[in-house]
């Protein structure tokens, strides 16, 4: 029988992150340090071969016309020696990166899983990033090392839940007073079609004047896209008919 290997999605901007700081903590060369915090990551997960997923130049949502919110407006400045190791990073591993302008890791990861998932392709998702859990697989907790397997039901439910509670890292806004355990007890139980449901009543409730406007905005900011295609970018009608299908 023919082995089935097994792919590695790596999320390597939490890579690079990781690498810079302990380079600057230790006074040590950044690109010697990604080598080793990379080959400690493949030692960690065993996978058979990789890809290293690295957000690109821009990012489509900052450019999503709005006046709702500053996408990642609270985050800090990157630290002095990233440009230095993400061009390492480029250059060295080029066979293996997947990175589009426009675009995040985040994004360029599901896409590349999605792809596996319609043909039957093994492959486990590693990151730090509770983003991640909106897309299904297998899922390798970076920081608390752990393997968890994400169903289409939730991964869906997840973004369902974030559509409730925005997503304070990137400083996207969720509905007033609705926390993880409202928003938790708002959906369970129900089918994706009726959490919908859920979620636009709240967004009426909450926001009357505009709530399908916002709801549209905050959908397209915190959904990862499945494939490059302008009718895969998220809104409404299109959620509707991705969760029938699940």
């Amino acid at each position: 029988m023919n082995k089935i290997n097994m792919i590695g999605i790596i999320d390597c901007d939490v890579l690079i992150y990781r690498a810079c700081h302990k380079a600057l903590k230790d006074k040590l060369n950044v690109k010697a340090t990604f080598d080793e915090v990379l080959e400690g990551v493949k030692s960690e997960v065993q996978c058979d071969q990789y890809s290293l997923h690295v957000s690109g130049k821009g990012n489509f949502r900052k450019k999503l016309k709005q006046s709702i919110t500053t996408y990642k407006g609270k985050r800090r400045d990157k630290p002095e020696n990233f440009i230095e190791c993400k061009e390492h990073v480029l250059k060295k591993y080029k066979s293996i990166i997947k990175s589009k302008d426009g675009y995040e890791a985040d994004d360029t990861a599901s896409v590349e899983a999605t792809e596996y998932l319609n043909k039957g392709q093994p492959y486990i998702l590693i990151t730090i990033d509770k983003d991640w859990t909106m897309i299904s697989g297998l899922l390798y907790n970076l920081m608390y090392k752990y393997v968890k397997a994400i169903s289409k039901f939730e991964a869906c439910e997840f973004f369902n839940t974030q559509l409730l509670i925005g997503d304070s890292v990137d400083n996207i806004p969720g509905l007033k007073g609705i926390g993880i355990v409202k928003a938790t007890k708002l959906l369970k139980g129900k089918d994706l079609t009726k959490q919908f449901e859920t979620v636009i009543r709240m967004y009426k409730k909450f926001h009357p004047e505009d709530y399908l406007s916002r709801l549209q905005v905050m959908g397209k900011m915190l959904y990862l896209i499945k494939d490059y295609k302008e009718n895969s970018n998220w809104d409404v009608d299109y959620w509707k008919g991705f969760i029938s299908n699940v």
